[in-house]
């Protein structure tokens, strides 16, 4: 939860609440990773499969710890992990003026498939668009 509380802009309320992540983790097809240097918590990712697609819930990397590629390895691993239980396409949405994740996503062959307008409500009542994002999967 220590890279739950500052891995994601609070403007937007993009990070979960401890009983958010904590009824998710139970749920069947639910996978998580983390990032960690040594014993510290660096980063992390959370998956849910949903038959031949998986969902990239969240994804998040200690702001402190960024620009090490800690994000790109997680992201790898969760399209491996994917491919391994059987899945076709990874999907994920992120918001739409989320440019280093935009960029991130974009290196590791995801493509734009969607916009859901106004899903994001800043804390000062501005509206943002949440990308809806894809890449196929490697058998």
């Amino acid at each position: 939860m220590a890279v739950m509380h500052v891995g994601f802009d609070p403007m937007y309320g993009e990070g979960w609440s401890t009983a958010q992540l904590a009824g998710t983790l139970v749920m069947p097809g639910v996978w998580a990773r983390l990032a960690l240097a040594g014993a510290v918590a660096t980063g992390f990712s959370l998956c849910r499969s949903l038959g031949p697609e998986v969902e990239l819930l969240l994804i998040a990397v200690d702001p402190a710890q960024r620009r090490r590629g800690i994000a790109a390895r997680l992201l790898a691993h969760a399209q491996d992990e994917a491919s391994a239980r059987g899945a076709e396409a990874l999907f994920l949405e992120v918001r739409e003026d989320n440019v280093a994740a935009l960029h991130l996503y974009g290196s590791a062959g995801f493509a734009q498939v969607g916009r859901r307008r106004d899903y994001y409500n800043g804390k000062d009542g501005s509206k943002r668009a949440a990308i809806t994002m894809r890449v196929a999967l490697h058998k």
